[in-house]
């Protein structure tokens, strides 16, 4: 049976989130989690996404017809109110 713990380390230890009683001598793993490494990976996707939209539009021959339209962004207040 495998067990889950979450916690965080301090001045060495590990502290769980909850209290934690493990026996002595029981086989443990433990299994640090890099967060920094999994935001750097998002943002890096993002970043590539983006830079593939803008490498599209540049790329992109279709010729716009008419003339643009005003871009209406909504307030805080017209947000809450919907």
């Amino acid at each position: 049976m495998l067990l889950t713990f979450q916690g965080y380390f301090k001045e060495g230890h590990f502290v769980p989130d909850t209290p934690v009683q493990i026996p002595e001598g029981k086989k443990t793993i433990v299994t640090v989690l890099d967060e920094t490494a999994n935001q750097n990976a998002e943002e890096m996707r993002r970043i590539k996404l983006w830079e593939k939209i803008f490498e599209e539009i540049k790329n992109c021959d279709e010729e716009l017809l008419g003339e643009p339209e005003r871009v209406h962004f909504r307030t805080p207040e017209e947000v809450d109110a919907l």
